[in-house]
């Protein structure tokens, strides 16, 4: 009898840390991100994938202008996924990979026209 008792009590304390512990990551992936855990993005660079300009298109569609690496990737978003519409030549995404002057910002609206002329 007091054997099962202290057994079903080892499972309940076991099921508190675990959920303690699930609380925890949680909590601390909500505060820094999946960035700020240690050791799980070991090796990568947090800013190697960056949302430059959003434009919001419609109600849940958006454009993104994305910089991953060294590459300019125009992306549209809605409901039912991410597609990607556009990837910008060096020349184009070269004022977008170069850190703008102090106090100036780009017009992403008038880059986006010039980046789709053809």
């Amino acid at each position: 009898m007091l054997g099962e008792i202290g057994s079903v009590l080892g499972m309940l304390l076991a099921v508190i840390v675990i959920l303690v512990m699930a609380w925890w990551v949680t909590s601390l992936i909500a505060r820094q991100g999946v960035t700020g855990l240690p050791g799980l993005m070991a090796g990568q660079n947090a800013n190697e994938l960056c949302v430059l300009r959003q434009i919001p298109v419609s109600r849940g569609e958006r454009l993104l202008l994305v910089r991953l690496h060294n590459r300019c990737l125009l992306l549209g978003t809605a409901q039912g996924g991410v597609s990607l519409l556009a990837e910008l030549t060096e020349a184009e995404a070269e004022p977008w990979l170069r850190q703008p002057p102090e106090g100036t910002t780009a017009d992403f609206r008038k880059l986006l026209h010039m980046s789709t002329k053809k």
